[in-house]
């Protein structure tokens, strides 16, 4: 019967690579498969990782096949988001999972509201979204604490931090949070590998589905466009607020 918990984590592994490469979130599939496999919550967070990491490659490749990826951009954006996430990955160690998950679950609640009474907050275009302020850079270094800690959520924070660059385009967007996504989860990666806090066959047997999943979420954020993606980010931020303060 152990091929089926396999198979299970594979289809987990493929929702959650949609879910993921669109918006964020896919790791409220991801880690109570993981569980469900028999790992206790901490190394369930660790060999997580792996699938992100190996989804988010696979996406950002496609975004970049299709010229859908600013890269000078991305990197500007990576550096203050990697600062942070040895800070939170060793938070993750040491610290309770189920710490601060309400207070980002009211707080993801609280900005799909913003995001539906203003919609244009995500659309609405600046012509120099590479011109970014220093005030910006303690954002996406918070966001580096919060992946390193708990990672699921991290696209939608992503998504939101870039709606104050205003560029207009959701799916650059997608590709460029993707790219973030997965130089953090690599950094992330490597600290939980240094505490032995990484099953590698699950986590494996999972990125196969991830891989498959972020590709097919890249295609389709290329194919439908902005507002497919702007209604897939407010539906998944809906469903991790709920599910970080109520469950």
């Amino acid at each position: 019967m152990e091929w089926l918990w396999y198979l299970l984590l594979m289809v987990a592994g493929f929702l959650a690579g949609i879910i993921n490469t669109i918006a964020g979130g896919g790791s409220f599939l991801t880690l109570p498969a993981l569980m469900l496999f028999g790992l206790d919550p901490k190394l369930a967070n660790g060999t997580n990782r792996v699938a992100i990491l190996l989804s988010s490659a696979a996406a950002v490749a496609t975004f970049r096949r299709h010229g859908q990826f600013n890269q000078r951009l991305a990197f500007r954006l990576a550096v203050p988001t990697l600062l942070g996430v040895p800070v939170g990955a060793l938070m993750a160690i040491y610290l309770p999972t189920d710490t601060f998950k309400s207070l980002f679950g009211v707080m993801f609640l609280a900005m799909a509201v913003l995001l539906c009474l203003n919609p244009k907050r995500l659309t609405q275009i600046n012509a120099q979204p590479e011109n970014l302020s220093w005030k910006m850079l303690p954002i996406f270094f918070a966001i580096g604490i919060y992946v390193g800690f708990i990672q699921a959520g991290l696209g939608i924070l992503l998504m939101l931090a870039m709606s104050l660059l205003n560029t207009g385009d959701l799916v650059a967007s997608s590709a460029i949070k993707n790219w973030i996504a997965f130089i953090v989860t690599l950094t992330a990666t490597i600290v939980f590998v240094s505490y032995g806090l990484v099953q590698w066959a699950p986590g494996l047997v999972m990125a196969i589905g991830n891989v498959a999943g972020g590709v097919m979420g890249a295609k389709l954020a290329i194919r439908k466009g902005n507002r497919f993606v702007f209604v897939f980010l407010v539906i998944v931020m809906v469903a991790t607020g709920v599910k970080l303060t109520f469950f």
